[in-house]
């Protein structure tokens, strides 16, 4: 049984609704890793603690680069919803699966 109009403007809306939600996440890891540069400092302001300096900045730097490969991966996830979601409204508005007997 194909599905009601009803049935689908709730799916490409909540398709939608998730897409915004990737994308806020992305803006949001975007700026964390931002901020983690601010929290790098030079090996002089390590004072005395030169011997674990290194691996705090490595520390900062593998999350800080995570941080970019999530916010990268959330705006694909969000691309993608999206434009599924403009796929179906717009061969729902067209009645394309009607015409193909997609359902």
């Amino acid at each position: 049984m194909p599905p009601s109009k009803k049935q689908l403007n709730v799916s490409i809306a909540r398709m939608n609704t998730a897409s915004k939600g990737w994308q806020k996440t992305s803006s949001d890891l975007s700026q964390a890793s931002d901020k983690i540069s601010e929290l790098k400092f030079s090996k002089l302001e390590a004072g005395i603690f030169q011997h674990a300096y290194q691996a705090y900045i490595d520390a900062a730097s593998y999350v800080q680069e995570r941080m970019k490969e999530g916010a990268l991966e959330a705006a694909n996830i969000s691309s993608t919803l999206k434009a599924n979601a403009d796929t179906y409204q717009r061969e729902e508005d067209s009645n394309t699966h009607a015409i193909k007997g997609l359902y």
